[in-house]
């Protein structure tokens, strides 16, 4: 007991054949009471630690060299059990076995990560060189979409002279209009084609005033920036785009339900007069059951849709009428793809390379600990204490001692099981 003389605890627990710590200095009666009163044959460490505490009536400075005396104790036994040794040996074997396993993973992860940088690099040369082929190339259209430029564009024309006659018309007769006796038909009834289609508007609209006319014609070209903006928001990336789409067309179709309600109400009026019995004022619910309503919003707003995605395929077909842009933007594109999967794998390569760098020390560690002449379970080693512990208190609570005396021997006892580290 010679080795339990001397200061505080340091490096206790070494795997190897080092000295072993010493305990802080005791009387020569502590030392007696430990020597003379070692732990029984098939005796529990709770029993122990009940009986010691006894022999030393609780004492809070024979604790320290007895917690190291059971420590050495459980050391010593695992030691000389062979059975525990091939376990432990068997267990760290294992552990380097999966170390060594994963990092063969990541290697293999690794030079496939070089390929695909190799692969990577090779296709952006590729790129850039075909890029620069094609900045030195003349020019060549791109016949099918020229054959779709000038179709969208033939079509377009008669389109937007459709739209400058039927909104001119509609404006004109929804706003300034009067629907009068004289206008029927020989049959007593309006036709509906004189308010969508007045080829007279504007001329009506100049001799009603110079406003009037700015209203009617500037009404179709409110329609057409419509198609003109949803065709532009249409090749937007993002989200966004599909709220600002859906809430263009509404707008749009409110706009056109508004004057095709304007028209009809003024013609159902019209139709009144003519009636010998009363009739309902016009409101949204006989709309909806007015044909001619119904009309003018198709004439309207459907080849208003229709003009919008004709205006798309013309512009796009105009973007693309240079095949060499063409071939150029597709080529810059592939080129910031390249670029960015080079970064993401170069990325990747460096965190494979950090991961197997941090396992190195892990198998030297492990094999170091393969080569010490003994190991040690360090749960087996803190659970016999944490029993050895428990006899004690059980003692001192059977002596009643003071709560500051139990913390006390709470505090050497934790102190000691935290700076326990074996392999």
């Amino acid at each position: 007991m010679d080795k339990l003389e001397g200061g505080k605890l340091k490096n206790l627990f070494a795997t190897t054949d080092e000295p072993e710590p010493i305990a802080p200095q005791v009387s020569q009666n502590v030392l007696d009471i430990t020597n003379d009163h070692a732990r029984k044959s098939g005796e529990t460490y709770r029993d122990y630690g009940f009986r010691v505490a006894g022999l030393s009536e609780g004492s809070i400075h024979t604790l320290p060299p007895c917690l190291q005396s059971v420590y050495f104790g459980i050391k010593k036994e695992q030691e000389t059990d062979a059975t525990l040794q091939e376990e432990l040996q068997a267990n760290l074997s294992h552990k380097k076995a999966e170390i060594e396993a994963e990092k063969e993973r990541k290697q293999n992860q690794l030079d496939e990560s070089k390929q695909k940088l190799e692969q990577l690099a090779d296709d952006l040369r590729d790129e850039k060189a075909k890029l620069v082929a094609i900045e030195a190339a003349s020019y060549e259209r791109n016949k099918s979409e020229w054959i779709a430029l000038v179709i969208s564009g033939i079509l377009l024309i008669p389109f937007t002279v459709y739209f400058f006659i039927f909104y001119s018309s509609v404006a004109y007769s929804a706003f300034f209009k009067e629907f009068g006796l004289g206008q029927l038909g020989d049959d007593g009834e309006f036709k509906l084609s004189q308010a969508i289609f007045d080829g007279a508007a504007i001329p009506n609209a100049h001799n009603d005033g110079f406003g009037e006319l700015l209203f009617i014609l500037f009404m179709p070209i409110i329609f057409l920036a419509f198609g003109f903006i949803l065709n532009r928001w249409e090749r937007e990336n993002g989200y966004l785009k599909y709220i600002k789409i859906p809430l263009m067309i509404g707008v749009a179709f409110i706009f056109d339900a508004l004057l095709a309600y304007e028209i009809c109400e003024k013609i159902y009026n019209l139709d009144s007069m003519m009636q010998l019995e009363a009739r309902p004022e016009y409101d949204v619910g006989l709309a909806a059951q007015d044909p001619r309503f119904w009309v003018i919003i198709c004439l309207g707003f459907v080849s208003y849709l229709i003009w919008g995605f004709v205006f798309g395929y013309f512009v796009k077909a105009w973007e693309n009428l240079d095949l060499n842009k063409t071939k150029k933007k597709e080529c810059e594109e592939k080129i910031i793809e390249l670029n960015a999967s080079i970064n993401a794998e170069r990325n990747n390569s460096r965190a494979l390379r950090d991961e197997i760098t941090k396992m190195n020390p892990q198998i030297t560690e492990i094999e170091s600990q393969m080569g010490v002449s003994a190991r040690y379970d360090l749960a087996k080693i803190k659970l016999e204490l944490a029993n050895f512990f428990a006899g004690w208190q059980q003692y001192l609570a059977a002596l009643h001692k003071s709560e500051i005396e139990k913390s006390e021997a709470t505090d050497v006892f934790n102190n000691m099981v935290e700076s326990i580290k074996v392999v």
